[in-house]
């Protein structure tokens, strides 16, 4: 697109939290055309397969870093730590110190997103997701949710997702 005669980038930016080793950043890319504008990853390891596959994409190292200096982004989206909600775990819920929903709760009423992608394990249906559908409704977002197997796209184990997709209403 053209301004005046200059070039205006008008693609969709996301910004990526808990990014891991950036699998859901591709995913958003691929589906909503969305380039990544910052990722947000604790573990080094997973950084430094970020900085390989996104050369140049700011990593911030901690969610709690999060503030309002932060580029606004068209989509934000994460996989929070799964381990609170996972039936292979202890199931501590809210309780568990690695539960950041609270911190992607406190990004998404900040940098007003018109898309949110989550993405957790299906266990999170029966501990602690009523709180995440509560805390976007309050801030004004509208959501819907599935689980999705990895087999039902040809991998060959099951796997389960959930995945949520939630829309400013306001």
């Amino acid at each position: 697109c053209r301004e005046g005669g200059a070039a205006v980038d008008v693609r969709m930016k996301a910004g990526s939290l808990c990014s891991g080793c950036g699998g859901l950043d591709i995913a958003v890319e691929v589906v909503f055309g969305a380039e990544p504008a910052w990722l947000c990853e604790t573990d080094k390891l997973c950084r430094a397969v970020l900085e390989r596959h996104f050369p140049g994409v700011p990593i911030i190292h901690d969610v709690r870093e999060i503030d309002a200096g932060v580029v606004r982004v068209d989509v934000m989206h994460g996989g929070y730590p799964c381990q609170p909600f996972s039936v292979a775990g202890k199931r501590g819920g809210e309780s568990d110190p690695r539960h950041l929903w609270p911190e992607f709760a406190r990004c998404v009423r900040l940098l007003r997103p018109r898309v949110v992608v989550l993405e957790n394990v299906a266990g999170h249906l029966a501990l602690g997701f009523d709180s995440v559908l509560g805390d976007l409704a309050e801030a004004g977002f509208d959501a819907e949710w599935v689980v999705v197997r990895a087999s039902d796209v040809g991998a060959p184990h099951r796997r389960e997702r959930l995945f949520c997709v939630a829309w400013d209403a306001e």
